[in-house]
């Protein structure tokens, strides 16, 4: 378990009575909880979810920030357990990048009722991904590591290449880029030496969504991965890695809620409390 209390965002739910349980965001590398505070949070909070975001030890306002390189993924499972115990139930999982590795690994262990894989690092880890941009995008893949050395800040322009859509508004590249952090170098060696021989399916229900146009997980690996896992991966179109945040993001909030609304539509859930014009497919 995690030593110390770790930064836990909360936003009761607002929008009605729900049976459904709760939901608990999980960041990516270079990122916090705060990544959800912008969108997600308060839309779901308005469909009835009682809404958490947690920040990985060394992330955002948890602490850590000076030991940050000597934490692995397993570490980050145990502040997913801890986060989980402050819970009145247990939640529904959402992970975003490292964050959706870190939900695979954590349900090897523990229960949960559903998952949902958000651009998630795929089980066979980063070797594909890096070697994809070697080829296609070495300025990005070069950026990157500089970045993860301490010696490169990328401007907003170049934060909305690498994760967002040519669209977005400047506001949220320039938010991005202002709150990009440095990831542990165990945790992405982690990720990097990991093999998907031994990958077994998720014990849960689990959906995986990736943007058609995302640079660092491609919708052909986030659909091998899902493979792999046992569960189909949609993509959404005009959408690029920080699914959260970009443009359109409404339609990956509305994909999930509609997704969460089937699973516990038999636990007395109308809808998962959808917005006003949703509908169930």
């Amino acid at each position: 378990m995690s030593a110390a209390p770790l930064e836990l965002l909360h936003v009761a739910a607002s929008g009605g009575a729900s049976v459904a349980p709760p939901l608990l965001f999980v960041h990516g590398a270079y990122s916090a909880a705060n990544c959800w505070q912008r969108h997600f949070l308060p839309w779901f909070s308005q469909q009835g979810y009682d809404c958490w975001a947690l920040s990985l030890r060394g992330h955002g306002g948890s602490p850590g920030r000076d030991q940050l390189h000597s934490f692995g993924i397993a570490d980050y499972v145990a502040d997913m357990a801890w986060a989980c115990g402050q819970l009145p139930q247990p939640p529904v999982l959402l992970g975003h990048s490292m964050g959706g590795f870190v939900i695979q690994q954590y349900v090897r262990q523990h229960s949960a009722p559903a998952v949902v894989l958000l651009a998630s690092v795929p089980p066979g880890g980063l070797a594909l991904a890096t070697w994809r941009l070697s080829l296609t995008a070495p300025d990005i893949l070069l950026g990157l590591n500089l970045f993860q050395q301490g010696k490169y800040q990328p401007t907003a322009e170049e934060v909305r290449r690498m994760l967002l859509s040519p669209d977005v508004e400047p506001a949220t590249a320039q938010w991005l880029a202002s709150h990009c952090q440095v990831e542990s170098q165990r945790a992405v060696l982690d990720m990097s030496l990991t093999t998907a021989l031994f990958t077994r399916r998720l014990p849960c229900p689990a959906l995986s969504l990736v943007g058609r146009n995302d640079l660092l997980v491609s919708p052909l690996e986030a659909s091998s991965g899902g493979h792999l896992l046992g569960i189909d991966t949609t993509v959404l179109p005009d959408l690029g890695h920080m699914l959260m945040l970009d443009r359109r993001w409404p339609s990956v909030a509305q994909t999930v809620a509609e997704w969460l609304a089937r699973q516990f539509a038999d636990r007395g859930v109308s809808g998962g409390q959808l917005a006003a014009g949703s509908k169930v497919c």
